[in-house]
């Protein structure tokens, strides 16, 4: 498949088609190439199942992603739009003083700015974004956002010449530039289907797996819908500590600061009695019931318009 079918493609992913066909929409032309970067998580240390090896910090990569959709251009400028932010696009220069960049779009700026500086992608690019989740779901996005874009530029400039960079090297020239969660980033780029990652070591993996004889292990994300029992803090403590009582392992916050989501850690066989049990305590109260998704963990981010392939090792 390449970029230039995907919307044309009946198989393809929904959302890439889309994505695909609004770039052709908003540019007038087709993109050279089409990436995808998952949504990534924290896992706090009491939640690691029996059998990891013990660390301070372990993430993952969730199976829902964010696409974009990217051409090279020879002038400098970015000029970048949105699917979830149809009316707000921008041109911005990637060298010389920056530009006031739309909010959706100022981590990806500033990320794709650090890759010119570097060398990368100095030439600009049409790119269009789209992101599977809402803001309010509460999983991170800026770090897949801004990871898709760098390779989907890197990329798309290297099949003229030269060499995009290496994803450490990447990974590295975002954490120096760019502010945001470095281990959330190597998720993105290093994660592995059916893995944890260690959080400050993008080689170091652990299969996610129940105790030997102990029941499968499942993942879901819990988030508090807006007006529920007025904070959001409040509804979260409620659904967790029912989910707890549910059968619920262990609950914990995805990023590293508090927000409206929580991740849940059960055993697969009581996902039913947990969404029942969070379910009936907010209808007693008469409020809003929180949202329940389910989350797998998947492998990095990669380019879509061509067959897999493993991503690359990260240095220890």
């Amino acid at each position: 498949m390449s970029a230039a079918d995907l919307a044309r493609r009946p198989t393809a992913d929904p959302l890439l088609r889309l994505l695909a066909h609004g770039f052709e929409t908003a540019y007038g032309h087709r993109p050279g190439t089409v990436w995808r970067a998952p949504y990534a998580f924290h896992l706090a240390a009491h939640a690691v199942p029996p059998g990891v090896a013990p660390r301070t910090d372990w993430v993952a990569a969730a199976n829902w992603y964010v696409g974009v959709a990217v051409a090279p251009r020879a002038d400098g400028m970015l000029r970048c739009g949105s699917l979830d932010h149809p009316a707000d696009g921008a041109e911005l220069p990637l060298t010389g003083p920056a530009a006031r960049a739309p909010a959706w779009a100022a981590r990806p700026y500033a990320a794709l700015r650090a890759l010119a500086a570097a060398g990368y992608g100095r030439g600009g690019a049409d790119l269009q974004l789209n992101a599977a989740l809402p803001d309010a779901v509460g999983l991170p996005v800026a770090e897949p956002l801004e990871c898709a874009a760098a390779l989907a530029v890197a990329h798309a400039h290297a099949e003229r010449g030269g060499r995009p960079p290496t994803r450490a090297r990447l990974a590295d020239l975002l954490d120096a530039a760019v502010p945001g969660d470095g281990a959330l980033r190597r998720a993105v780029l290093f994660a592995r289907a059916g893995h944890l990652l260690a959080a400050d070591d993008g080689a170091l993996h652990q299969p996610l797996r129940a105790r030997e004889g102990g029941p499968e292990l499942c993942l879901l994300l819990l988030t508090a819908r807006a007006g529920g029992a007025g904070d959001p803090a409040i509804g979260l403590t409620l659904a967790v500590r029912e989910a707890r009582r549910a059968g619920a392992r262990a609950a914990w916050w995805p990023a590293r600061r508090p927000g409206r989501s929580v991740l849940l850690l059960a055993p697969r066989d009581r996902r039913a009695a947990i969404r029942t049990a969070v379910a009936a305590a907010f209808a007693r109260r008469d409020l809003p019931v929180p949202r329940l998704l389910r989350i797998a963990t998947t492998d990095a981010a990669h380019r879509e318009d061509r067959p897999p392939h493993p991503a690359e090792p990260a240095p220890r």
